[in-house]
């Protein structure tokens, strides 16, 4: 994709977190929520990415900075407010990163606005994504950019069905079932709330209609915000093209309030990746007490043991055995290698044919040769 950007909102404390922590720092399946949700943008083909920082803004940069797949090095700061990250040769899919501050939380439509210096010359399109919706695939946004811009539209939105859409925002339509409207659960009627569409936070916009619409929209609502959503309605009543995707997985669009809804976002993904081995020739014995992270690659014929937990970077050659309660951690594993129980390799390559005995550590490079005897 080309001339697409992403606006990342993560300026958020969490209240319902219940800790000290910013909620997109929160880690799951071993990234925090914000370094999944720009890694999604990057994939997505985002040659400019603007993360929006309020709570404790030094440590959320700092640990987006540090994470494993960006490469953009130390920040510049080119104001008190707008702070660039960029590399020479850029992150792992060339996307500069930049971040703005957002002092007061003031709504969804003040956020973006606090984003518009750092889009002053571009005139591309922009996503709006939510920096606590970690499970949200690259995949969904290419194929809302298709539809944008197949359709013309100056903003589409990413929508979602549920007999019982909750507190989410309701999408209103016309008679000729466009978009003409986003209704705040808080303000919406009753006969609104009925509504089974709702809006999961997710858009894509051409950035000057964007901007534009955004100086027209005030905060004469229940919460006194201002809201992303009027910028929806400011358009159609333009008669200006409104888009609609709807999503079919619900847990891409699923966010995070709580450390319940966490621990189960986390459960859901790491379900998803043991089902992708099981069905690609590996053994999982107890296949719910095996943790595997999504950087690990699994050969054919493949046995894990029970209460495993397999992170980082791992290659695990076809035919090894790994007993049960390993840690495999930033590991290279041969073929036909066989792992007794209760061992731990971290950060080195294990040759192929390699035995290592119970209870076995090796936390440095495995020394040549074909078999590895302790």
């Amino acid at each position: 994709m080309t001339d697409i950007a992403a606006i990342i909102l993560a300026a958020g404390k969490g209240t319902r977190m219940k800790s000290n922590r910013a909620k997109v720092n929160f880690p799951i399946a071993g990234k925090t929520m914000l370094q999944r949700v720009v890694q999604t943008a990057q994939k997505a083909g985002c040659g400019k990415i603007c993360v929006v920082v309020g709570y404790q803004m030094d440590q959320v940069m700092t640990s987006l900075i540090r994470s494993p797949k960006s490469e953009c090095g130390e920040p510049e700061f080119s104001t008190p407010i707008v702070r660039s990250l960029k590399s020479e040769e850029g992150n792992r899919s060339g996307a500069g990163l930049s971040f703005v501050e957002q002092r007061e939380q003031l709504g969804t439509g003040h956020a973006v606005q606090m984003a518009k210096q750092d889009f002053i010359d571009y005139q591309g399109d922009i996503f709006i994504l939510c920096g606590d919706v970690p499970l949200l695939k690259a995949e969904t946004l290419v194929n809302m950019y298709r539809r944008h811009g197949a359709t013309g539209a100056l903003a589409t939105v990413l929508t979602a069905y549920l007999d019982d859409a909750g507190k989410y925002g309701r999408i209103i339509r016309d008679a000729g079932g466009m978009i003409c409207g986003i209704t705040e659960y808080k303000d919406a009627t009753p006969e609104q709330r009925l509504i089974r569409e709702f809006n999961t936070g997710i858009y894509c916009f051409n950035a000057f209609a964007l901007f534009e619409a955004l100086a027209n929209i005030g905060n004469d609502n229940e919460q006194r915000e201002y809201y992303l959503t009027d910028v929806i309605r400011i358009l159609h009543d333009r008669e200006s093209v409104v888009e609609s995707v709807v999503l079919d997985d619900l847990m891409e669009a699923s966010g995070v309030n709580s450390q319940e809804q966490l621990a189960e976002l986390e459960d859901a993904l790491y379900d998803s990746i043991r089902k992708h081995w099981l069905n690609n020739g590996v053994v999982i014995h107890n296949p719910a007490s095996v943790v595997i992270g999504e950087d690990v690659m699994i050969g054919t014929d493949v046995e894990i043991g029970a209460n495993c937990i397999l992170e980082g970077r791992c290659q695990i050659g076809q035919n090894t055995f790994i007993g049960h309660n390993c840690l495999i951690h930033n590991a290279v594993i041969g073929t036909d290698c066989n792992l007794d129980g209760n061992s731990i390799v971290s950060n080195c390559n294990i040759p192929p044919g390699s035995h290592l005995h119970y209870r076995n550590d090796v936390i440095s490079e495995a020394n040549e040769g074909n078999r590895y005897e302790r």
